[in-house]
């Protein structure tokens, strides 16, 4: 066999793994989790904290479970900004300052999974010290009376 012919081979069964073990509706959560007390709720979280999990987030899943979320931690504080592209489900997004004190809570919408990158709603921080990112379900934080201002103990992270 020619060594074009194998290396076309080796291709094609690359790329037959890739699609059968890739579904983006039925992305999992990953295995790096911790619990965290918000409030005076004990909740979840994923931890996202590589550029690849940014920009993921909490896309193509169908919803989350109760109390489940997602934490966004960044390197430095600074000016974040957010958007939902390919998200089955509205978002609670909550910024974060270093010290654990939530300084905005904003409610985000899902937009149609068609939306061009280009065309996805802003959510831009009014902070410019923004160090992590909690997202949870549409409309978590106000069931569970958590506002601007309660601070979060992440000395954990």
């Amino acid at each position: 066999m020619k060594k074009t012919s194998k290396i076309n081979i080796f291709i094609c069964f690359l790329f037959f793994i890739l699609l059968t073990t890739c579904n983006n509706s039925e992305i999992e959560q990953n295995d790096d989790t911790i619990n965290l007390e918000v409030g005076d709720k004990l909740i979840n979280v994923e931890i996202s904290d590589s550029p690849q999990e940014w920009q993921l987030g909490l896309s193509y899943r169908d919803t989350l479970q109760e109390n489940h979320g997602m934490l966004f931690v960044f390197p430095e504080e600074k000016r974040r900004n957010f958007w939902m592209r390919g998200c089955h489900f509205d978002i609670d997004l909550a910024y974060i300052e270093s010290d654990g004190t939530i300084s905005e809570i904003i409610k985000m919408k899902k937009e149609p999974l068609d939306t061009p990158l280009d065309s996805l709603t802003e959510y831009p921080s009014q902070s410019t010290t923004i160090k992590f990112v909690l997202e949870m379900i549409g409309g978590w934080f106000e069931e569970n009376n958590v506002s601007v201002g309660t601070k979060i103990d992440l000395s954990q992270l």
